[in-house]
């Protein structure tokens, strides 16, 4: 995931999260204190709450959350297969729909109407009494619309991260995706990662020069050159995988892995079918201390 797609996604959970804050203080309390003063004076107070309300924080809030949840939507629509996309687009939905609309059309206008009354009119404890009704019934609607949509961002967020539970036993430090593999564990994680960005040359990386690569037809390739033609091509067909390292053997310098792999690809039809794999991958230890692969069976274990 994009250090920008990280940046919108954080402020759009706290954007979210603070407007639902504001709208729930007025659902909760706020709107309960006027309800309990004469009418006249809770038409002037909130009166004076809507004119002090349009200010440039407040607006910077409401609409910037609002603008990265356009770019969320589209980004997750368009890249629909990304782990977490389904809960950053429905956060996005919820809070353009939910907050955003809801406002627009419902709370606006109460607003407005409510501005053209005269306080110490007779009928202002008529307009007061349904303003209080249904403008607080709209205001629960937003507010948990963008509480809500902060609970997607954030769950997304993780997802994105670490979009399967099994996964997290490959979890490493930050930096581990800018370097080799320095234990055998580390390196379907890295391969994954730099598979799914579709970075060939860094994947390649992984692989000695001479390594092995069996075909699912029992075909044995020899060579970075010959394993990069199928790499390329499952990379081409938008495969996306995620990895749990189910079991390790090391002696000396050699490391065996049982690794499952799963995720999806896109067929000629441009359908998206699932890929699994039980993948052996054999491991040798470089002279730098890494680990790169010297025979890999991706159906090995099935």
């Amino acid at each position: 995931m994009s250090d920008l797609k990280s940046i919108l996604i954080v402020v759009s959970a706290l954007g979210s999260g603070l407007v639902g804050g504001i709208f729930f203080a007025f659902s909760n309390f706020v709107m309960k204190a006027l309800a309990r003063v004469p009418p006249a004076q809770g038409v002037a107070a909130m009166q004076s709450i809507n004119v002090v309300v349009l200010n440039r924080w407040f607006f910077a809030v409401f609409f910037g959350t609002a603008v990265c949840c356009l770019a969320l939507a589209i980004t997750s629509f368009v890249r629909w297969q990304k782990p977490g996309a389904g809960y950053l687009l429905a956060g996005s939905l919820l809070y353009l729909i939910g907050t955003i609309l809801v406002t627009i059309a419902c709370n606006v206008p109460l607003n407005d109407a409510l501005a053209a009354v005269d306080p110490s009119n007779a009928d202002a404890g008529r307009v007061w009494t349904n303003y209080l009704k249904n403008w607080t019934a709209w205001n629960h609607v937003r507010t948990i619309a963008a509480l809500a949509a902060a609970a997607l961002f954030i769950v997304g967020l993780c997802r994105a991260v670490s979009p399967f539970d099994f996964s997290r036993s490959n979890v490493s430090s930050p930096t581990m995706s800018t370097i080799s593999p320095h234990k055998p564990e580390d390196w379907p994680r890295q391969f994954v990662e730099h598979f799914n960005a579709g970075d060939l040359d860094a994947v390649m990386s992984l692989y000695e020069p001479e390594a092995r690569f069996v075909t699912r037809s029992g075909e044995t390739l020899v060579g970075r050159d010959a394993i990069r033609k199928v790499l390329g091509g499952l990379i081409e067909a938008k495969t996306q995988f995620q990895s749990r390292v189910v079991r390790t053997a090391i002696v000396g310098d050699i490391a065996q892995l049982y690794t499952d792999f799963e995720g999806t690809r896109v067929d000629d039809a441009g359908k998206t079918i699932p890929v699994r794999n039980k993948a052996i991958e054999v491991l040798r230890r470089q002279s730098d201390g890494s680990w790169k692969l010297i025979m890999g069976d991706p159906n090995g274990r099935e």
